[in-house]
This record gives structure tokens, C-alpha cells and sequence, in this order.
């Protein structure tokens, strides 16, 4: 079966730094050895950046027509950024957004 690098850990590396506190931040995805074993290469999720407008001056992120960025999240692909993007829409009062990918 085919070695991937590991899509969890930085690079490869097999330790995850923020996790440093548990087990030394060993991946528990590959093991601590940076490689995973499967017939597919696995995807990597990309960061894409939130933005939304408000229409009501009223509320605390109208912006006066504006869109007002309001986070970034991981998403595998565009089209799953825009369905988390019109479920935020829904649920925080506004009226359209923008999804766009965040290049490092």
C-alpha cells in the first residue's frame, strides 16, 4: 500500500506542537512516524477567510455597507466553505458573504 505524508502533523514530522502537552504532542493519526499507509492520497484542508454584511445599522457588525471579515476556518473544499458560510448566514442575521482562501 502507498506512504503519504501525514496530512495532521506539520510536514511530516509526525508531532503536532500545539498537542505538546499530551503524550509530547505525538499525531495520532500516523503514529508519530509523519507517514500514513492508504490507497488514496489524502486531502488536505485549506483555510478560507469569512466575511458577511449586515444591512441593519443596528447591529454590532454593520459595517455602513461594508462586508465585516469574521473568521477563518479549514474546509476541503470551496464548495464546503460556501455551505459552512450560508449556514453562519443563517444563523447570524446577515444578508451575504464572502468565502475566500487564505494564502500563507
Amino acid at each position: 500500500m502507498p506512504k503519504y505524508e501525514c496530512p495532521k502533523c506539520s510536514n511530516g514530522k509526525g508531532i503536532i506542537n500545539a498537542f505538546s502537552h499530551v503524550l509530547g504532542g505525538v499525531c495520532f493519526k500516523c503514529k508519530g512516524t509523519g507517514f500514513i499507509e492508504q490507497k488514496n492520497k489524502p486531502t488536505i484542508s485549506k483555510q478560507y477567510s469569512f466575511s458577511f454584511l449586515w444591512t441593519d445599522p443596528n447591529h454590532c457588525n454593520y459595517r455602513e455597507g461594508d462586508f465585516c471579515k469574521c473568521f477563518n476556518k479549514k474546509a476541503r473544499s470551496e464548495s464546503a466553505a460556501i455551505k459552512i458560510a450560508e449556514k453562519a448566514m443563517k444563523a447570524n442575521g446577515s444578508v451575504d458573504f464572502i468565502v475566500s482562501e487564505v494564502v500563507e
